[in-house]
């Protein structure tokens, strides 16, 4: 059980479910009632209160459980200490003026209908989970310095967060939107957990701030998912393992370098990660940013398989992974890099042979008029023979060298081979799509 849920204050026991919608045999009380018992310090307990108005400042806690209140109206009030609503049932309830409270906000266990709570500041922690929300909720310009919960709420409308700024961890795990929930320029300078968690229409977080961690691991998104006006800070992470969904809108400069789980050296699970960005990427036929998710899939893949100098040959196999195929041709991503690695091959195998080009038959020189070890003639005859041997294998150009100058004639020849065949496969998965 999380350590918010042990924190909330429990229902009586005769709290009603929080899908009740009667009053339960609830007595009639007054506002003027209320505000008595609550000025005694004294809980409000199973009553039906209506057009309640809690104005001014009050010093201890002000709780209400099992009650139902009928347009309660919360504004230019100061709490001392906790404002706690447990197991009750709260219609249209109004935050006309600002509020503050000092100790904890809690909706715990309760139905809200049509709920539009604004300009509250709260101070300690708040909880608004296990809590059914109707008829359209939103909580606007609110500051919580604290944690805030949403641990398994239910949002039976569509759920709008603006404006608000959160202090602390933000803990929206579990929670189920019916409808949609829209985060707009919200400011998140803790952690944001959104694991577990289901929309059933859109998400949205346009101009919101992520300080550091975003987790939507295991999240299910059944439509589209806004995430490209979303705003990174320097020391934001990104958390996706097992989320699903293929409508995730998300820009690659926004994820590159900061996956939690490939900066913490987890290369599996951010291969797993990769290849959900990728699909989502494909869904969307942004084939430019699948390449991209697909790179970086088989850059972690490659990362992830054990390699030991115990077992030599497993390194040897990871560093010919990483020359041929990322650095070859970004596995198969990027043919510029095939072009880019044949040019520097050609280039120092051409070095080569120009240093020893006394190891070549040369009937013919480039300059007669020259010397065959002038600079102008090691030069050419160097480039052109590391260009005929890259091209043209031993076939075209047997027996042109003398003694061990052979070996890297014959390298050369594998390099130009294998560079070829990558450099076509790369093109064509670039043109076929």
């Amino acid at each position: 059980m999380p350590d918010d849920v042990q924190l909330q204050d429990d229902p009586t026991p005769d709290a009603p479910d929080a899908a009740d919608d009667g009053d339960g045999g609830r007595r009639e009380l007054s506002a003027a009632d209320a505000l008595a018992l609550i000025a005694a310090g004294k809980p409000v307990v199973g009553a039906r209160v209506c057009r309640l108005k809690l104005r001014g400042e009050f010093a201890g806690p002000v709780v209400f459980r099992n009650c139902v209140l009928v347009q309660p109206d919360i504004g230019g009030a100061t709490f001392r200490g906790d404002l706690v609503f447990a197991g009750c049932r709260i219609d249209r309830p109004i935050f006309s003026k600002p509020v503050a409270v000092e100790g904890k906000f809690a909706l715990n266990n309760c139905t809200v209908v049509k709920g539009l709570i604004s300009r509250l500041a709260v101070a300690g922690p708040a909880f608004f989970g296990g809590t059914v929300y109707r008829g359209k909720f939103s909580l606007a310009e609110c500051q919580f310095a604290g944690k805030v919960s949403l641990w398994e709420a239910r949002f039976e409308c569509w759920a709008d967060v603006k404006g608000c700024r959160f202090a602390g961890e933000a803990d929206f795990r579990s929670l189920h939107a019916d409808q949609g929930l829209v985060l707009t320029r919200c400011e998140f300078a803790g952690d944001f957990l959104f694991r577990g968690s289901t929309v059933c229409k859109k998400f949205q977080a346009d101009g919101c701030t992520f300080a550091k961690m975003l987790d939507l691991s295991k999240a299910k998104f059944h439509d589209f998912a806004y995430l490209e006006g979303v705003e990174c800070g320097p020391d934001m992470r990104l958390a996706l393992a097992n989320a699903v969904g293929e409508r995730l809108l998300i820009r690659p400069d926004q994820v590159e370098g900061r996956l939690a789980s490939e900066r913490a050296g987890e290369h599996a699970q951010a291969m797993h990660e990769y290849g959900f960005l990728k699909k989502c990427y494909q869904a969307q036929h942004r084939y430019a940013d699948e390449d991209w998710a697909f790179y970086r899939f088989k850059v972690n893949q490659r990362r992830a398989c054990p390699a030991s100098w115990d077992r030599p040959w497993t390194k040897a196999r990871r560093f010919c992974d990483w020359v041929f195929l990322d650095v070859g041709c970004g596995y198969g991503t990027n043919p510029a890099r095939a072009v880019r690695m044949a040019a520097v091959i050609v280039l120092g195998f051409a070095l080569l042979y120009a240093v020893g080009v006394e190891q070549f038959y040369a009937e013919k020189r480039p300059f007669p008029d020259a010397e065959l070890t002038d600079f102008s003639n090691r030069a050419m005859l160097g480039l052109t023979t590391s260009v005929s041997v890259f091209t043209s294998g031993m076939g075209g150009i047997r027996e042109v060298a003398k003694g061990w100058m052979n070996v890297p004639v014959m390298v050369e020849s594998v390099l130009g081979t294998l560079l070829f065949g990558l450099f076509i496969v790369a093109f064509s998965r670039k043109v076929i799509r």
